[in-house]
């Protein structure tokens, strides 16, 4: 409701979607969301008719981006932590406050560079902020804290910012329309007018051709300086339309150029992969490294780094996921149905990475079926190349029922053909010993094709085991597959 999605209609109907927000429900790609949101806190205003604060109106979005552009100017870094947020920036309600804030943020950064101990610069920061809350606003410290994490988030949406540590900067690929937006003077949105503007969303500079060419131009050298191959059209004579949708594909083909670059690092993050496997272990709370509630998105979401780290995919980074990510590589969500959660195509086989919290016999009842098919899918797809291809199910617990399923490995697909499936269950913390002796030393121990001979080497007895006797063979083979790895250092 309050950014514009929403609206309230009839007594029959009590919501309605905007045509904003039937804009975010037709989007397919980052860029294009990141767009709608854009368009949602541009216009964004308040005090307004559904959102009731003290007044001058003011635009929240409209004074972040005065405050990094004044810094800028000043030549201090143009970035906002989240302490600034909380403490100067989101109690800064009028424009005309800009220079004023800017001029706090610089005595701010002075006073806290002077401080060496780490525990002295924390209280530093806890006391500004409790004077702010004391003195200026009426609410509690860890209320503007909360604020100021809202307000990040919301920031992000926009796909103008990223979060660089515990700050927000503007994006490189979204300079130029940072300083288009910036050229046109600030306004408020007349009350008669406000909420048709909202929930039309706002115009943008790019909506113009001239603005959305130069933006174009200015992705496309981004590209090329990053050693990306770009021929751009005549862009004088593309439409509107036309140029929109040129504009918005050169922002994913950045997107892209940054996640290769995420997954060719995240051999040197196993580390941090290694903290997130664990934590999934552990029951999800506040202050979890894991969100309340993404559990599944995350487990998938390491899962895919952990291959990452593994390396040698011969497919994209984002062709081994199903789940979507934000700009900063998090998941936005677990992968929809209808296919596999993750695949890693290595050169001349292929592993399905299937994942659940799931436990007991509803694991069995939830994902027997559901992987099976998945991986039989993937057979079928593969074969024309050739790849033999195996199913990685990974659940913090492997109900018996559910081994039993994957040992027998048969399924049919609807023209009655069977097809003798090599799926492997592994309990998470089974790959955690996986995974990190694998790379706990000085040398890398692990190699992408030890995980098909351990598959093969699990799968061998299937035939002459039950399904209890095949989970303790697996783990027995698990502790061979390590000692393997330390022998190679």
């Amino acid at each position: 409701m309050q950014l514009g999605f929403l609206k309230h209609a009839e007594a029959d109907n009590p919501f309605t979607v905007t045509s904003n927000g039937i804009r975010l429900i037709n989007v397919n790609t980052l860029p294009a969301e990141q767009e709608v949101f854009l368009r949602a806190l541009l216009a964004h205003q308040i005090p307004s008719e559904i959102e009731d604060f003290p007044k001058p109106i003011f635009s929240p979005l409209r004074i972040v981006l005065e405050v990094l552009a004044k810094l800028e100017s000043e030549n201090l870094e143009a970035k906002i932590s989240k302490d600034e947020m909380a403490s100067i920036v989101q109690v800064t309600r009028r424009i005309e406050d800009v220079d004023n804030a800017v001029n706090k943020i610089k005595e701010y950064r002075e006073q806290l560079s002077q401080i060496r101990v780490a525990r002295d610069k924390r209280q530093f920061v806890n006391a500004y902020r409790d004077n702010v809350a004391t003195t200026l606003t009426g609410q509690s410290s860890g209320t503007l804290n909360d604020y100021a994490d809202s307000n990040f988030r919301y920031l992000k949406l926009t796909g103008l910012f990223i979060e660089n540590g515990s700050s927000l900067k503007i994006a490189v690929h979204k300079q130029t329309i940072f300083e288009q937006i910036l050229l046109e003077p600030w306004r408020p949105i007349p009350s008669v007018d406000y909420l048709n503007v909202l929930w039309s969303g706002a115009i943008l500079p790019t909506d113009n051709a001239v603005k959305a060419i130069e933006a174009i131009q200015a992705t496309a050298t981004l590209l090329q300086n990053n050693g990306e191959q770009i021929t751009l059209p005549q862009l004088r004579f593309l439409n509107q339309q036309d140029l929109s949708h040129l504009r918005l594909n050169l922002e994913e083909d950045w997107l892209k150029v940054l996640e290769k670059r995420f997954a060719s690092n995240q051999v040197n993050e196993w580390e941090d992969i290694l903290e997130y496997l664990k934590a999934l272990t552990r029951p999800i709370r506040r202050g979890s490294k894991i969100p309340q509630g993404e559990g599944p998105a995350y487990f998938e979401w390491v899962l895919w780094r952990a291959f990452l780290a593994i390396n040698h995919l011969q497919n994209a980074p984002w062709e081994a996921r199903r789940f979507r990510i934000d700009e900063e590589f998090y998941p936005l969500g677990h992968a929809s149905g209808g296919g596999s959660d993750l695949i890693f195509e290595f050169d001349d086989f292929v592993i399905v990475g299937e994942v659940t919290l799931s436990s007991s016999t509803r694991q069995e009842a939830m994902e027997g079926a559901p992987v099976r098919k998945h991986v039989a899918d993937m057979v079928d797809y593969y074969a024309e190349k050739g790849k033999r291809v195996y199913g990685l199910f990974m659940a913090n617990t492997i109900d018996t029922n559910t081994a039993e399923t994957f040992r027998l490995g048969v399924w049919y697909q609807q023209d009655d053909r069977k097809m003798d499936l090599e799926i492997l269950p592994l309990t998470l913390e089974q790959f955690i010993t996986i995974f990190e002796n694998g790379f706990n030393g000085v040398q890398r121990r692990i190699d992408y094709r030890m995980f098909e001979e351990l598959i093969n080497d699990c799968r061998e007895v299937c035939s002459t085991l039950d399904a209890p006797s095949w989970k303790q063979f697996i783990d027995e083979e698990i502790n061979h597959f390590v000692s393997r790895m330390q022998e190679i250092s």
